[in-house]
């Protein structure tokens, strides 16, 4: 097919979480929807089994805590983390996913902030617990590992009753989860999220896109972009699921799940494309790899596509079965896509924001646009915030996906809502056909003093395309631009270079000719240690200072 618009993939309208699984278990019953491992064994779970595990531990949620409760859950990916949502949000209560990576005097402040009446927590997290509970905090704690080893059995052979779980009554507008973002310009914020925001969400996302065969859940879960992207779609269209424990063994689950498709953040993206160069130059094929990547592009242009067989060694590395990888999270550069594409993975990038449940735009499966973000779903009405004189402004997003609010702060709600749109806070324009680009944060903004707006993301990127940096700040200095840069040694080492801030100089200097004048970087300044991060790894930007 050419890239060029054709119709939905599907008309399905589901309005809570309940409907959605109902919906997936009558459609897909006996085929597997979750794949684990169970200390040496691979477990699958069909998608009626899954449903079955739901209703058994949605009623043992139900008599320990009742209904309309915050419920919160801790720990790596895993089956019993999928299924604690689903057995949260279908007993009326509210999922609050916490961030694995934090600390206990975090997680002890959501939980409280939140007023959550109890915790499933993963094994790894035990000294949390125990923390927990000499702290004296009110709340019951369910270790998640004892939930098909322990907790099921037993209700199973109690012949516990169902009624409870199957008469709940849940409304479209009830929040399903509370998500605490992790933000790189100010504090963490709860995002209220309700069960139409994130079905509404998924079913029109997948108007858009198609997922099919295997896949691997390898994004954390606390995270909108994993549990919808990562779970939810693939779902909808009945795909299996293996569930990757830990990204160390990232790798070798792919060899063995030989996955259709995945989800992914840019890093990942990255990380198989540095790891395919590596292996062609460490065996002398890069020079041949290129020869064939410029001969097919020519059989391309006749109509004729033998990628799949002429870049068969080079996906076997991959699994062998794997054409397209979902990228969002943060920008991608385009290079990435187009060698992807030249070996026959299409890269399908998308946007979202939390608060947008998550997702606002999405390439298609055959319609797409390299460096755009997507066409915007059918549940978002999207509009450019800008002066008539200019291309770009701020994107406002309308929809059934927006969020109901933030928890506990109507003051900080009402600030990023205007006549029902959402202000991302993402700069960045549409094109003729209504394709999504981004610039940068709103936040992030430099206004140099000529009153020209600089968004410091479109001069990181480019910076970024340079292996020897390995992470970079583009900021304001006594109104000139200046790029703070924390070197690759180990590129520093293999490359000779001996007179790094010189190197850099230069580097920068090749890129100003390519800038119109205001968006020349004037200086440069070299750390000797990592930026601190969030959570999921994004620089902070109120620190780079430091």
């Amino acid at each position: 097919m050419k890239n060029r618009p054709y119709p939905w993939y599907h008309d399905v309208e589901l309005f809570t979480l309940k409907e959605f699984l109902k919906y997936c278990t009558e459609k897909y019953s006996d085929s597997i929807a979750f794949s684990f491992k169970q200390k040496k064994d691979v477990c699958n779970k069909t998608y009626k089994e899954f449903n079955n595990d739901v209703e058994l531990l949605g009623t043992y949620i139900l008599d320990l805590v009742g209904k309309n409760n915050n419920v919160a859950v801790l720990g790596e990916n895993s089956y019993e983390w999928v299924l604690s949502y689903f057995a949260i949000a279908n007993s009326t209560n509210i999922v609050v996913p916490i961030d694995k990576e934090l600390g206990i005097n975090d997680v002890e402040n959501i939980l409280k902030n939140t007023d959550s009446k109890m915790l499933f927590y993963a094994n790894s997290y035990k000294d949390f617990a125990e923390q927990i509970e000499k702290d004296n905090i009110d709340i019951k704690l369910i270790n998640m590992n004892e939930i098909l080893s322990n907790i099921i059995p037993s209700l199973i052979e109690k012949k516990v009753s169902l009624e409870k779980i199957n008469n709940t009554i849940i409304k479209e507008d009830d929040v399903a989860a509370i998500i605490f973002t992790s933000g790189t310009t100010g504090a963490s914020k709860g995002v209220m999220i309700t069960h139409k925001n994130i079905c509404i969400n998924v079913t029109s996302g997948m108007q858009s896109l198609k997922m099919y065969g295997t896949t691997i859940l390898a994004l954390p879960l606390h995270h909108t972009y994993a549990l919808s992207g990562n779970v939810l779609c693939p779902m909808f269209w009945g795909c299996k699921n293996y569930i990757n424990y830990s990204l160390k063994n990232f790798a070798d689950d792919i060899a063995t799940q030989k996955p259709n498709f995945i989800l992914s953040v840019p890093m990942m993206v990255e990380t198989f494309y540095k790891k395919i160069w590596k292996a062609a130059k460490d065996s002398n094929k890069d020079k041949i790899l290129k020869i064939l990547i410029s001969f097919s592009n020519i059989l391309l242009k006749l109509g004729i596509d033998v990628r799949r067989k002429l870049f068969k060694s080079v996906l076997q590395n991959l699994g062998g079965n794997l054409d397209m990888i979902i990228c969002g999270g943060a920008l991608l550069d385009i290079k990435y896509q187009k060698f992807f594409d030249d070996i026959g993975i299409h890269v399908v990038v998308g946007y979202g924001i939390t608060e947008c449940s998550p997702f606002i735009a999405v390439n298609r499966n055959h319609y797409s646009r390299l460096g755009s973000a997507g066409l915007p779903l059918t549940c978002s009405t999207v509009k450019i915030d800008k002066k008539e004189s200019e291309k770009e402004g701020e994107i406002l997003v309308k929809g059934d996906m927006v969020m109901k609010g933030y928890y506990n702060n109507p003051e900080l709600t009402k600030e990023v809502m205007e006549d029902d749109y959402f202000r991302t806070g993402d700069i960045g324009y549409q094109d003729k056909d209504g394709f999504i680009y981004i610039s940068g944060r709103k936040k992030n903004v430099i206004i140099l003093s000529n009153g020209k707006n600089v968004y410091p993301e479109e001069l990181e990127f480019i910076l970024m395309k340079n292996d020897v940096i390995k992470e970079v700040i583009v900021k304001e200095k006594d109104n000139k631009i200046v790029a703070e840069i924390y070197p690759n040694k180990e590129e520093i080492d293999n490359r000779k270079i001996e007179n790094v801030l010189e190197y850099f100089k230069n580097y920068i200097d090749e890129i100003n000719k390519t800038q119109p004048l205001y968006k020349n970087i004037n200086d440069v300044e070299i750390r000797n240690r990592e930026f601190e991060k969030t959570t999921s790894k994004k620089i902070k930007r109120n620190y780079i200072n430091k």
